[in-house]
């Protein structure tokens, strides 16, 4: 279902979509992007967590240079 929503800008959001808007060819299509892209990233920082926290339960806690390398596969 497609849905209308109003957003209130401060002057550098504005800048922002106006740059995006020129790239993907509509404001519509740049927030379109955007979502997809923060909806990304943020699934990923799901998984990311979620098997950390699987291995740590079954191994401890993990070093700094471990974790490194999770976020590598989590990109």
């Amino acid at each position: 279902m497609a849905q209308r929503t109003a957003l209130r800008l401060d002057e550098q959001a504005e800048q922002d979509l106006a740059y995006l808007a020129d790239i993907y060819g509509t404001q519509t299509a740049a927030v379109k992007s955007a979502l997809a892209v923060l909806a990304h990233r943020e699934r990923l920082r799901d998984r990311m967590r979620s098997f950390v926290a699987e291995v740590e339960s079954e191994s401890g806690d993990l070093t700094e240079a471990e974790l490194e390398t999770a976020r590598k596969y989590f990109q």
